[in-house]
């Protein structure tokens, strides 16, 4: 008699089951490219403002950027 007459095989925690659902990856996709052009435009900023300026606008910015990215979790 065979021994694999018992052994089953355990889906239950197949990794097809977490699959991400397709808003997720939308969402996430608009954020990457909302990261992508928030980088652009701190360069441009850095570029024709100057440093001093430039720093203080990116410190303000990323304070607005952290509220924003808690407020879209939440």
């Amino acid at each position: 008699m065979s021994s694999n007459q018992h052994n089953t095989l355990n889906l239950s925690h197949a990794s097809y089951k977490n699959k991400t659902s397709s808003s997720d990856i939308d969402r996430e996709i608009k954020m990457g490219e909302l990261r992508l052009r928030y980088v652009q435009l701190m360069r441009d900023f850095y570029t024709s403002m100057g440093e001093e300026d430039a720093t203080d606008l990116i410190k303000e910015s990323a304070v607005i950027w952290e509220k924003l990215s808690k407020r879209k979790k939440n």
